[in-house]
Order: C-alpha cells, then sequence, then structure tokens
C-alpha cells in the first residue's frame, strides 16, 4: 500500500512526508518484486493470480501519474490506484484524464470512498451513498468497472464488506497487515503499509511471508489502532501530526 511519490521537489512539501516513497526507492521496490515473479494490480492478481508482490495506491495523488505511472510502465508492472471522486482533479490530485490514461496503460482505478471522509464517521445512508456514489462515478469517468474499495485511513465499520458486495465491489482492501492467499473468498484483504522509512531488507522479508517480519507488523497496527480507538479520531491525527513534525525536525 504505497500513496505518494516524491521526487524532492518542492512539491513533494505538499505531501504527508510519512507516506511518500522516493522515486528512485519506488524503482528499486519493482526492481526487487521483478526477482520475486513482478508486480500486479491486486485486480489482476485476484482475477489471473501472478507475482508475488500486489501494488495500491490510496488518495489519487498527481505523483501517481506522473512518477509512479511510467515507472511502472517501465518495469512491465501494474497497480490499483484507489481515489475519491470528489477530490479527482482539484490541486494535488491527479485529473479524470490522467486516470483513464492509466487505466488504458493497464492499471487499474477504483474507489477509496467518494470524499475521503473515514467510512466509521458516517451514518449507515451517509456510509452507502459514499461507496456507490464513488464506484459509480469511477465507472462512468474511467469506463472500467470499479470491483475494489479501500476505506480511508483503513476506517471500517461493522459490516463493510457484506455491504461493499451489496453495491458490487469483490473486495475490500483494508490497512490491516497480512498476505493474501490464492483462492481467497473472503471479503475483506490484507495491506502492507509501504512508509518512507521501510527498509528494502523488510520488504524483502514481506515477500517472502517472514512469520517475524509479519508479526512485527501486526503488533504495530495493533498498537496503533489501539490508540486511534482510545483516543479518537481527531486526537489521534494531532498526536501524529505532533510526532511526524518532530521527527522531520530531528
Amino acid at each position: 500500500m504505497y500513496h505518494a511519490i516524491g521526487d524532492g521537489s518542492q512539491a513533494d512539501a505538499a505531501q504527508d512526508p510519512h507516506y511518500t516513497v522516493s522515486a528512485d526507492t519506488f524503482a528499486r521496490h519493482l526492481r526487487l518484486a521483478g526477482t520475486n515473479g513482478g508486480a500486479h494490480s491486486a485486480r489482476d492478481w485476484l482475477s489471473n493470480g501472478g507475482g508475488a508482490m500486489l501494488l495500491t495506491f490510496d488518495d489519487g495523488h498527481v505523483s501517481n501519474y506522473t512518477l509512479a505511472f511510467p515507472i511502472l510502465k517501465e518495469h512491465g508492472a501494474s497497480a490499483d490506484f484507489f481515489v475519491n471522486p470528489g477530490r479527482v482533479g482539484t490541486d494535488g490530485f491527479a485529473t479524470w484524464s490522467q486516470l483513464r490514461e492509466m487505466a488504458e496503460g493497464g492499471m487499474s482505478i477504483q474507489s477509496h470512498s467518494f470524499s475521503h471522509r473515514y467510512l466509521t464517521s458516517l451514518s449507515p445512508a451517509e456510509l452507502r451513498e459514499e461507496l456507490s456514489r464513488s464506484k459509480s462515478e469511477i465507472e462512468q469517468h474511467v469506463g472500467q468497472p470499479c470491483t475494489l474499495l479501500a476505506p480511508p485511513g483503513g476506517r471500517m465499520p461493522r459490516g463493510l464488506g457484506e455491504l461493499a458486495r451489496e453495491l458490487g465491489y469483490m473486495w475490500v482492501l483494508s490497512s490491516q497487515p497480512g498476505a493474501i492467499r490464492r483462492g481467497t473468498q473472503a471479503a475483506i484483504l490484507p495491506r502492507m503499509a509501504v512508509t518512507a522509512h521501510l527498509d528494502e531488507a523488510t520488504l524483502t522479508a514481506w515477500l517472502d511471508s517472514d512469520g517475524g517480519a509479519m508479526l512485527r507488523a501486526r503488533v504495530r497496527y495493533a498498537v496503533l489502532a489501539g490508540l486511534k480507538q482510545a483516543l479518537g479520531d481527531r486526537r489521534y491525527e494531532r498526536m501524529r501530526s505532533r510526532v511526524l513534525g518532530q521527527r522531520a525536525q530531528m
């Protein structure tokens, strides 16, 4: 699970530095994936199988088009790009024409909800509207089926998998760490969050489904999930901003 890609320009300052991976680092990750059978979108892998690495991007940042897309084409790889129709074409986000070009180039354009509001903050009617409107607008603008959903911030209300399938999605890709098994019928699938500080040894261990590396990722996720629940979304986001700001100044 990637987010933005950076090239060291001033535009990088508008991105979340914790989730911004440099273009050079991303290219190295794809070369590493190439030694493990290649990298594919979850859409393609779930339909046809393939290599060991499934690539997804959340938020639809414009760097997904300007930087990630060319690198993916160069390495013969594909990825799912989870976008919010309500933010497409706004400052810092890819446009519909760019997303169509990516789709025509073999990429998968999927739903990150309509507006990027946390799904756990919505009423049942609002939740249904967010998911159905997002799916409909992506399909209308891109011209391809939208079958995957990634909830913003990994926030998943109870029964999300069942509702998503009722609305026409086939799978929900969560932020919970883990490996996806071939032939899975589960509605909710795991992903591994790639941050700016991920080292290649850890990425290699993930590709190998190393038990120790997976356990460490799950423990970290559980701790953060506990903090989110204890503090609430707003207090947690404020705490996170302070911590990341302090790290950037070190």
